[in-house]
Order: C-alpha cells, then sequence, then structure tokens
C-alpha cells in the first residue's frame, strides 16, 4: 500500500486552502490534520481519520474512509459559516489523490458542539465526517 494518509492529508488540506470562501473566512489557510498547534489563534479547521479501511472485496487496493472535517471558533455563528464552506467544498465534490482514484466523497454526518476551556472561554465547533471511496 502506497502512502495513503499522507497523499489523502494532502489532497484534503489543497482542496480545502483551495477555497477562496473557506480561507478568506479564516483569515488565511488555518487548516491542520489532526490538530492545531498549541496557542494556534481561531478559527481555524482540522480534519483527521476517523474510520475505515480496505473494502478487500476486489484485488485491487479499494477503500472507504471517514473523514473528520470540522472548523472551530469562539463563536457558533462563524463555526457553522465555515463549517457551510467546507460542506460546499466536499460534499458530492472530487479529491485529486496521489496515486488513487476518488469515485466518492459526500457529508454523511453533521457534528457541533462547544467546549468549555480550562480559562471559562467557550469554543464552538461544527463539522461533519465525509465518507471518501478510492481504488488504487
Amino acid at each position: 500500500m502506497s502512502d495513503y494518509f499522507g497523499a489523502m492529508g494532502t489532497a484534503l488540506y489543497s482542496k480545502l486552502s483551495g477555497g477562496t470562501a473557506l480561507t478568506t473566512a479564516l483569515g488565511g489557510t488555518f487548516i491542520y490534520s489532526e490538530q492545531a498547534p498549541d496557542g494556534a489563534d481561531l478559527p481555524y479547521v482540522i480534519f483527521n481519520h476517523a474510520s475505515g479501511g480496505p473494502e478487500n472485496i476486489i484485488p485491487v487496493d479499494l477503500r472507504t474512509d471517514a473523514w473528520f472535517v470540522r472548523a472551530y471558533d469562539d463563536d457558533r455563528a462563524t463555526a457553522n459559516r465555515l463549517d457551510g464552506h467546507i460542506s460546499d467544498l466536499l460534499h458530492k465534490g472530487s479529491l485529486s489523490v496521489s496515486g488513487w482514484t476518488c469515485f466518492w466523497l459526500v457529508r454523511e454526518e453533521s457534528l457541533s458542539l462547544v467546549e468549555n476551556l480550562p480559562s471559562g472561554e467557550k469554543t464552538y465547533m461544527a463539522g461533519g465526517m465525509y465518507r471518501v471511496r478510492l481504488s488504487e
């Protein structure tokens, strides 16, 4: 198997950072894999692999995975707007994944929450699970 997670990370970052509405709303390309750096200013976007793997139903490598892509901000409405930009870019879209053919990309679930930080401030998250199907 090739470097699937590296290729998917690059593809998702490229797709998200290429979205003018999203990067304008973020004030830049504050898009991170796995987690934001310590002390990162809000707002930002995080994506990570959530579940899935090889289908093992045909001789070629076929994968079905869920990727969790979400926005964080100290304002719920802003987090929701950012999530809308993310959905516009990904839902029923396409990804250019090196070494793979992406033939399915849809939003399957929406999630939101509020986190109470040790400082007493609140951080709002809005995002979704995106199903990606690829063949090698």
